[in-house]
């Protein structure tokens, strides 16, 4: 059963402590931090002049033309230097029908983060599955609210769900490369940019937390029997949706040989993609057909909002849940767009906004664990 942690005394002058107030310092072009870090950012990232593929055949040969706002912030910092692209499964798309593969290989972002002298990595982990295996790794995925970094150059899966989070050995690598990474960005319509006015207005006044007389109580959150439908339902629908761009035509890979333009599209996707894309396009094109759209799709969308709903976190202030809690909280956090940290077999939930509090929480109960 997931326990919700209760008794987060807040020390701010704003009463809406938003997770930007206490990263705006850390953006400032040219800063020198006080140490050295070395990161890797997934190949669904964009870096100016280099491959960016997603995992994907269909972009083997795709170069970015841009750099991803998250590479912008992490090259305006001095001390801080990306080092590599690490492999993912193709879109990002394995996880919802089992364990990644691609992530967890030696060139893998899992597995160079687990093996190797890197810091912390960039990637988007939609659909749960990187902060599964991080656990299984010892390591620890941050995912942040929807809408606190920016998308802008991350490829996209599922709109409505795409986050960059930050993959680590220690929970304060996570928050130090998210302190790094998040920010408000105009190029991404999915950023509040009234919380972020807050957070320039108290830029010089950090949000300070500190946890006292921690309290517990059990809870079960509303409908957790079907999160993993629900997920399956909403991912596959907005993924075949982002994936009808890649038709052969722009950019991208393109069959050799055909006749006529309905036959080099049928081609080129039957060639350029894997097992696991063509599955979630297909079951993506059923979920919104006419017969489904309202039994289905529409269902899963109303289920969502009573999800979100249901989460007040009025009584308490962060939920924690371990092994199959732990994964039923992994897709919670997806679903409603809430901050979340997996470390080992503990997942961590904060409200919107509230990812200094989870920091606060995580400092707290990994001292007392040591």
């Amino acid at each position: 059963m997931p326990i919700a942690i209760c008794g987060i005394a807040i020390d701010a002058r704003n009463d809406h402590p938003f997770s930007w107030s206490f990263c705006a310092k850390k953006l400032t072009k040219g800063m020198v931090i006080n140490v050295s870090y070395k990161a890797i950012i997934s190949s669904s990232i964009m870096q100016k002049g280099k491959s960016a593929t997603a995992g994907s055949k269909m972009l083997e040969n795709f170069i970015s033309p841009i750099d991803a706002t998250v590479v912008e912030n992490i090259e305006a910092l001095i001390d801080v230097e990306i080092v590599g692209v690490g492999a993912m499964d193709e879109f990002g798309v394995g996880g919802l029908f089992g364990e990644p593969s691609r992530a967890l290989a030696d060139d893998g972002v899992v597995g160079i983060v687990a093996s190797r002298d890197v810091d912390f990595a960039l990637c988007n982990d939609y659909t749960g599955a990187i902060s599964r295996a991080a656990a299984q790794y010892g390591l620890c995925y941050i995912h942040p609210t929807y809408g606190t970094v920016s998308r802008y150059g991350l490829i996209p899966a599922v709109s409505s769900i795409d986050q960059i989070g930050v993959l680590s050995k220690s929970p304060e690598g996570c928050f130090n490369g998210l302190k790094m990474i998040a920010g408000y960005n105009s190029k991404d319509g999915a950023m509040p940019v009234d919380y972020m006015i807050q957070a320039v207005k108290n830029d010089d006044e950090m949000v300070k937390r500190d946890v006292k007389d921690i309290t517990v109580t059990e809870l079960k959150p509303k409908f957790a029997e079907v999160y993993t439908q629900i997920m399956q339902i909403i991912c596959c629908a907005e993924f075949s949706n982002n994936i009808s761009r890649y038709d052969g035509v722009k950019y991208g890979y393109r069959a050799k040989d055909y006749n006529g333009l309905q036959e080099m599209y049928m081609s080129t996707r039957t060639e350029a993609f894997g097992e696991d894309v063509k599955l979630a396009a297909i079951l993506g094109t059923m979920v919104l057909s006419h017969e489904n759209y309202t039994k289905l799709y529409d269902k899963a969308m109303r289920l969502r909002r009573l999800i979100m709903d249901s989460m007040k976190f009025d009584t308490y202030d962060v939920v924690v849940g371990r092994g199959d809690d732990s994964n039923a909280l992994i897709l919670l956090s997806r679903l409603c767009g809430l901050p979340s940290i997996t470390i080992r077999d503990c997942t961590y939930v904060a409200n919107k906004c509230w990812e200094s509090t989870l920091e606060a929480v995580c400092d707290m109960l990994e001292s007392n664990a040591k």
